[in-house]
């Protein structure tokens, strides 16, 4: 395995293709004329880092610690009251209620719950389900009657 530093030393001593012959009616690169009068000493591989580090903007003087990985986000559970009303907001909407039934069975579903509360989930999403089909229900038969 390669190491970055083998990276870089292999990037600074490869030639430069895109580099064209400017021709004697075009003066030549800014670049080439800067790395003819002036070439650069070469870099430690600590200046390499501190200038890597420096373009991705971390401060390698104060080495930090990787952060402890954020604890799983657990779906919680819709309260009753709370579906209760969005039903009664979405009434009458087929559309409405489709989307409160798939963020329903989104926020209930049990295999995204902890499995002491997939019962629960499970009979709540049941819950749901059947007071989304009464209300889809309704809703057609207010279309069918006009």
């Amino acid at each position: 395995m390669t190491n970055f530093a083998t990276i870089l030393d292999s990037l600074e001593k490869a030639t430069r293709a895109t580099e064209r012959d400017a021709g004697p009616v075009r003066p030549p690169p800014i670049g080439a004329l800067l790395r003819e009068e002036a070439t650069p000493s070469p870099l430690s591989p600590e200046d390499r880092v501190a200038r890597i580090s420096r373009a991705y903007g971390i401060d390698r003087a104060t080495p930090r610690e990787p952060a402890p990985p954020p604890p799983p986000k657990v779906a919680r559970l819709p309260e009753r009251e709370e579906v209760l009303i969005e039903l009664q907001r979405a009434e009458g909407s087929l559309a409405k209620l489709g989307a409160l039934r798939r963020r329903l069975a989104w926020a209930c579903h049990p295999d995204r719950q902890e499995k002491s509360r997939a019962r629960q989930a499970e009979h709540l999403l049941a819950e749901f389900n059947a007071q989304i089909d009464q209300a889809v229900a309704r809703a057609n038969a207010r279309v069918a009657r006009r």
